[in-house]
């Protein structure tokens, strides 16, 4: 297996580097899991540059993994579903959203079977964002929870500041701003109590999006100028941080948003003067975006730049410009399945038709569009929604109770244990000073047998002395008799 790749300008020295340490130990690896996991890094290397050349170093892993004889089959298992889970990544990348789901779901199956619970938790975070991507929101939200909860579950901030920002962007594109702001502040402060400047980047980009669009629904000039100064502040915040990491991905994507607020700012103003400086801007950074995403082959991002191209095209009056760079927008939004960028650029072609007096055109993007917007925002879907974020509150309490509930179980026990043992205690030590209480009270009753015996013995051996001395005294001649005796012997 040869492998040959030339620089790219995308790549920063120290990554062509590691790419061209990964192919050198590729050619001497022998066909086992090392080869496996160098396969894989270096497809996830070459991801944002050249997905088609990833996945074909993931079908290679999968044909070293299917021969593998002297592997362990968990072990086995496991390279083969992160392998799977690198290929929906790539398919995904490239905007193929059915083969990216199908290669998520195989891959998540195998987890589940394995209790890979990091791998599961990866998995259903993946699938929510090819569902997002798909304008599927409910299902999206409903595997962005899964993920975060999981998460929790593992102890993962890394991934829950991840999936609360996710959350955030799907509450965002529902217009619930306040719900998508407390979702990003949340993932913001988690990333940065983590010191992850990837996702902090992430957060601050999708806060400037939260006060861009309130500000395009704002009434009030000035306040709506305030909103969009600080969709600006977060945009160049995250841009300044997305350059200094060289994630090139990011940047396409903030240099976009940062055209889209010139863009919305200029069609405010009334100064003819003003909305051409503001418009000027707002292409300068669209083209720039659109240059980044066309090399990295983000076809999503390639369709928003040349919708957004020919959406400042028709404001500024250059018809034929707008309709050639909308038309290559739709085509490419139809061709991955992005709906709600499709109902964008739908209206916007609806716009461009009206304005040049092609009525009959115009009404008929403009049905195109309402139809996606009844299939994307129907208060079915909202209800959906609500419900999806209600069952997962729930749960959480529902936990967070159980939780509670066992810890008070167990104080409990431990009180009924430790009183237990107590009684216990107590009743041993009663049962010792009973059984001490009936023996002292038996060696009483002996002392006093003994004692009894003693007195009676004591009482008989003074009884004989005492007739001793009696028998003694009754022999002996009184003292009146030896002296008369002697006197009458004197005498």
């Amino acid at each position: 297996m040869s492998f040959v790749f030339a620089l790219s300008p995308l790549l920063s020295h120290a990554q062509q580097n590691k790419i061209d340490s990964l192919v050198t130990l590729l050619k001497t690896d022998k066909e086992d899991t090392n080869k496996v996991n160098h396969l894989n890094v270096l497809g996830r290397e070459l991801m944002y540059i050249n997905p088609d050349t990833a996945i074909i170093l993931s079908n290679n892993a999968l044909v070293i993994l299917s021969e593998a004889k002297n592997l362990n089959e968990k072990e086995k298992q496991k390279h083969v579903a992160n392998t799977l889970g690198n290929l929906g990544v790539y398919y995904s990348l490239k905007a193929d959203y059915p083969k990216a789901l199908d290669y998520y779901q195989k891959a998540l199956k195998i987890d589940e079977e394995l209790n890979n619970k990091k791998g599961i938790a990866t998995r259903l975070g993946s699938i929510g964002i090819v569902y997002f991507n798909q304008a599927d929101y409910p299902k999206a939200l409903d595997y962005y929870f899964k993920a975060l909860k999981m998460a929790e579950e593992l102890g993962n901030k890394n991934n829950i500041a991840v999936w609360l920002g996710n959350i955030g962007i799907v509450y965002k594109y529902q217009a619930d701003y306040p719900k998508a702001l407390d979702y990003y502040f949340r993932a913001l402060k988690m990333a940065e109590e983590l010191g992850n400047k990837n996702s902090i980047t992430v957060a601050l980009g999708n806060i400037g999006f939260v006060y861009k669009e309130q500000a395009e629904a704002h009434p009030n000039p000035s306040e709506r100028e305030g909103l969009y100064t600080k969709a600006l502040d977060y945009y160049f915040r995250a841009l300044k941080l997305a350059e200094e990491l060289g994630y090139k991905n990011n940047i396409a994507v903030w240099l976009g948003n940062i055209g889209n607020v010139y863009d919305e700012q200029a069609t405010s103003f009334k100064s003819q003067i003003t909305r051409d400086t503001l418009f000027t801007k707002a292409l300068d950074y669209y083209f720039k975006a659109l240059k980044m995403n066309e090399e990295l082959g983000r076809k999503n991002g390639i369709a928003i730049n040349l919708g957004n191209i020919g959406s400042i095209y028709t404001k500024t009056g250059k018809f034929a410009e707008a309709e050639k760079y909308l038309l290559d927008a739709l085509k490419i939004d139809k061709e991955i399945g992005a709906q709600n960028e499709e109902r964008n650029f739908e209206e916007s072609l609806s716009q461009l038709y009206e304005k040049t007096g092609k009525f009959n055109l115009a009404l008929e993007h403009y049905k195109k569009a309402m139809v996606l917007k009844d299939t994307l925002f129907s208060e079915e879907k909202n209800k959906e929604l609500t419900k999806k974020e209600l069952n997962y509150e729930f749960e959480k309490k529902e936990a967070a109770t159980k939780a509670e509930q066992d810890k008070k179980d167990a104080v409990t026990q431990i009180i009924i244990y430790s009183v237990s043992s107590g009684f216990a205690l107590v009743l041993l030590l009663a049962v010792f000073i009973f059984r001490g209480y009936r023996q002292k009270q038996k060696a009483n009753i002996i002392i006093s047998e003994q004692k009894l015996i003693v007195e009676e013995k004591q009482k008989e051996i003074l009884d004989s002395i005492h007739y001793a001395k009696r028998i003694q005294q009754s022999l002996l001649p009184t003292e009146k008799y030896i002296d008369k005796t002697l006197k009458r012997l004197n005498g």
